[in-house]
């Protein structure tokens, strides 16, 4: 039953990982706390945007590097790159600006360091499909924080069935508690497949079911910021940085396959469905492309054509 499987709030950040604290690329004065994983699984499942789990939490938590006084960030493999005087000038005067943004500089969240690290490099000159995969991978932290892992959630069709499933087993549920677990479990599902008129639908009839304890309130406080407000921002950039690299005329086949899949993805989850339709039939259609991506693609374009 699906109301069994896991409880109310269940996000798993138990990866286990090393560290160590080496100058910061900035300034030597300072320190920066490199990451490195040392154990970790994916039997958590994948969402449609590439999102991958593992049981045991996610390393995405960790993959940022970031200086302890100055907030400087870049993924723990660029942290021994070399600065000249001028990069460290232009990258000083950005990081402020990205410092005076934020809420709580002194507490910053993962998604933060995230938006930190994208500035660095577009100031260090990457291209916008790696800030793309930046800004997605930043959009997973958001959507960690609000539905944790669901195990053995293998893809969209996995999350629809299990949707499905879900609906027969709300119609008999009588017991309160049980329906709470449950509605709460099918809007983290119905999440991370990218279903936002469901997951609201649940979250709904979660609310419904009051009183809720303190920790109930606090978890759907949680899960609507960060799924209606957080994780969107995130998807935004990604989305911008999509539009801007597909602009290339010279790509790869299979990067411009990925790029315009993971663009009709994002539009798709934020309610485009008219023009994520249209990009995944491009991904259905290229036969020089990823199989896997072309049946995602298929799936997901047929759920959007009724």
């Amino acid at each position: 039953m699906i109301l069994l499987l896991l409880a109310l709030a269940s996000p798993s950040f138990a990866t286990r990982v090393s560290f160590e604290d080496q100058p910061c690329p900035l300034d030597d004065q300072d320190t920066i706390r490199v990451f490195e994983r040392i154990s970790a699984n994916t039997h958590g499942g994948f969402d449609s945007d590439g999102a991958t789990y593992s049981s045991q939490g996610q390393f995405r938590t960790y993959a940022v590097a970031t200086c302890g006084q100055s907030l400087f960030s870049l993924y723990a493999g660029d942290v021994g790159l070399t600065l000249s005087p001028e990069d460290r000038q232009r990258l000083g005067l950005a990081l402020a600006e990205e410092r005076a943004a934020l809420k709580d500089p002194g507490a910053p969240t993962v998604w933060e360091r995230y938006g930190i690290a994208a500035r660095m490099y577009s100031e260090l000159g990457r291209g916008p499909l790696f800030l793309a995969d930046l800004w997605i991978e930043a959009s997973w932290t958001a959507r960690d924080e609000a539905v944790g892992v669901f195990l053995g959630l293998r893809g969209p069709a996995a999350a629809r069935e299990a949707l499905r499933l879900g609906e027969t087993e709300w119609k008999s549920a009588t017991d309160r508690a049980a329906r709470k677990t449950l509605a709460y479990n099918l809007a983290r599902i119905a999440h991370r497949g990218g279903y936002g008129p469901e997951r609201d639908r649940w979250l709904g009839e979660f609310e419904a079911l009051s009183p809720h304890t303190p920790a109930e309130a606090t978890a759907l406080a949680r899960f609507r910021t960060m799924t209606t407000t957080v994780e969107p921002a995130l998807q935004d950039r990604a989305i911008a940085e999509l539009r801007r690299g597909l602009e290339a005329r010279e790509l790869p086949i299979e990067t411009r396959m990925r790029a315009t899949y993971l663009l009709a993805d994002l539009l798709r989850r934020r309610g485009q469905a008219k023009e994520a339709l249209g990009l995944y039939r491009l991904v259905m259609v290229e036969e020089r492309g990823s199989k896997e991506l072309r049946e995602l693609a298929t799936t997901l374009a047929n759920e959007l054509a009724g």
